[in-house]
């Protein structure tokens, strides 16, 4: 029987990535905290690939690198930093917790790569599905590994078997409809594991996070989603979009999301790129 070892975050990291995402420290292990863990950070640290596609500069997945970037410089990232910086969160607190590998379901009819991570934390008998780095729409909550509905903050998702020995996260879109939006494993991988998946993700020449600028952020009223040089903001059941010039961006960037980037750096960046941004 192997270990399965992660790096952990220090007592002091810890209450600043808490601080990073609007919470105190210490939290209780209970499975609402989890629930509360996943809901803050999805509206608080954005999805994001501007390192690969404005800055073109390398993505570090070592925990240091992560908490740097993350919480002490206040970017965000995409999956497989935000859902690896946010294990060491879990762990750090005191779940019992470990990293799967996913494929990204949503959208295909196909089988896709293993271009994805999330979290699996085992609690007082039950098994549940974490993640705060999916470009698109996800739980709002810690799913139970269960065939059985759960909603939370008006969604609601289940797991089911794919009959292969993946498991599927399926999100209901009406009373009569539900559809995927991952597979996974419920085996533990290791942190260094993600490096040479990402790495071959980055050197498709189709890949998404060097051809597209995608920022996407949870909101307690719906999503703002920015890809390339159009903003989709949803409020409940309304829904605006904003388009922006090459020039507008780095203060979208800093307004909308957050994000605290140097903007002469991203103007230079993104006037560049002209009208292919």
């Amino acid at each position: 029987m192997y270990t399965v070892e992660y790096d952990l975050l220090s007592e002091e990291q810890t209450k600043k990535y808490l601080e990073r995402i609007g919470l105190s420290y210490p939290q209780p292990l209970v499975p609402e905290t989890l629930d509360t863990l996943i809901y803050a950070h999805q509206c608080t640290v954005p999805f994001e690939n501007i390192d690969t596609r404005i800055l073109h500069c390398p993505v570090s997945l070592s925990s240091q690198d992560l908490y740097r970037k993350i919480v002490e410089e206040r970017h965000g990232g995409f999956c497989f930093e935000l859902n690896g910086l946010f294990l060491l969160l879990l762990r750090s607190l005191g779940f019992d917790a470990y990293a799967c590998v996913c494929r990204v379901a949503a959208g295909f009819t196909t089988l896709r790569a293993l271009t994805h991570r999330a979290s699996i934390v085992r609690l007082n008998g039950k098994e549940y599905l974490c993640d705060v780095g999916l470009g698109g729409p996800m739980a709002p909550f810690a799913v139970e590994i269960s065939p059985l509905p759960q909603t939370k903050k008006g969604e609601t998702y289940r797991v089911t078997d794919t009959g292969d020995g993946w498991k599927m996260l399926l999100r209901q879109e009406t009373s009569q409809t539900e559809k995927p939006v991952i597979i996974f494993a419920l085996l533990p991988f290791l942190a260094e594991d993600f490096t040479p998946l990402m790495d071959a993700l980055l050197e498709r020449p189709d890949n998404l996070f060097s051809n597209h600028l995608v920022i996407n952020l949870r909101t307690s009223e719906g999503y703002k989603n920015f890809r390339d040089d159009i903003l989709i903001w949803r409020t409940g059941e309304g829904r605006k979009e904003i388009r922006y010039a090459p020039r507008d961006i780095p203060d979208m960037i800093r307004d909308i999301f957050g994000l605290d980037y140097d903007t002469d750096l991203l103007f230079q960046n993104t006037t560049a790129l002209g009208s292919s941004v």
